[in-house]
């Protein structure tokens, strides 16, 4: 596959995380900048940032790496996929002290999260199902497979996580100033945490945070209609929702 053709993968790909996405953005840019094709590279950066609103990640790297080819320092693009891989490295070991001999509530299914829990000696995970995609369920499964203890359960039985957990947990899919973006039901997690009186605790590196010059181009979309009826009814399917930050705890790199 051609670089210009990974670069166009990355713009359309609705099923990988938005980490394998930003690194094979970063990889394909930096062959495509040492091939002097700087303008085509872009405006296929420009068409991701548009395709992919909702992966703050994403946007980020795009912006980083057009900011580089303006300033002729190509070279530098290379050096984003350690930075990135370090701070991830960073964030995740830091979360995963808080975790050591805790049981843990988690929501949907973060890259960071999931190393968090890989590096920690936490006892038993508890997560939802994650519908309509189940990513809850792919979540577990990837857990049980280094030998994690893992609970599943319906995404209307957060409360019997509530009480089962000693600390929530959630990756984050956009970090503002004041507020986070995530899976639709961590505020109501946030909320169930302060009323048990258990921390919640929300993972994210640098390269998830927008500021003010980036924020207008995040989106929080409407999903297909059909995931939640197939009758002529109005409806409304949003998977994420914007949380305060006066609710957790957050942990970055």
């Amino acid at each position: 596959m051609s670089y210009i053709e990974t670069l166009k993968n990355c713009a359309k790909d609705k099923k990988r995380g938005s980490l394998d996405i930003a690194l094979d953005i970063i990889e394909a840019s930096f062959a495509l900048a040492n091939l002097n094709e700087n303008k085509k590279l872009i405006v296929l950066l420009k068409e991701i940032i548009k395709k992919q609103p909702s992966m703050a990640l994403v946007i980020n790297v795009c912006f980083k790496i057009i900011d580089l080819l303006k300033q002729d320092e190509i070279q530098k693009i290379a050096f984003l996929k350690q930075d990135l891989l370090d701070f991830i490295q960073e964030s995740t070991l830091k979360a995963s002290k808080f975790l050591d001999g805790k049981s843990v509530c988690t929501i949907s299914y973060s890259k960071e999260v999931f190393l968090s829990i890989a590096k920690s000696l936490c006892k038993t995970i508890y997560i939802g199902i994650g519908h309509p995609k189940k990513e809850g369920e792919a979540f577990a499964l990837d857990l049980k497979k280094i030998g994690k203890n893992v609970v599943v359960f319906e995404d209307n039985n957060y409360l019997f996580g509530a009480k089962m957990c000693d600390v929530f947990l959630s990756g984050a899919d956009a970090l503002f100033d004041d507020f986070f973006v995530n899976k639709s039901q961590t505020f109501c997690l946030c909320l169930l945490a302060r009323y048990f009186k258990k921390p919640f605790y929300v993972i994210a590196n640098k390269y998830k945070y927008l500021p003010d010059k980036l924020k207008n181009y995040y989106k929080i979309l409407q999903m297909p209609k059909s995931e939640v009826t197939k009758k002529d009814l109005d409806t409304y399917n949003v998977y994420f929702e914007e949380i305060p930050l006066e609710f957790v705890t957050l942990i970055g790199g």
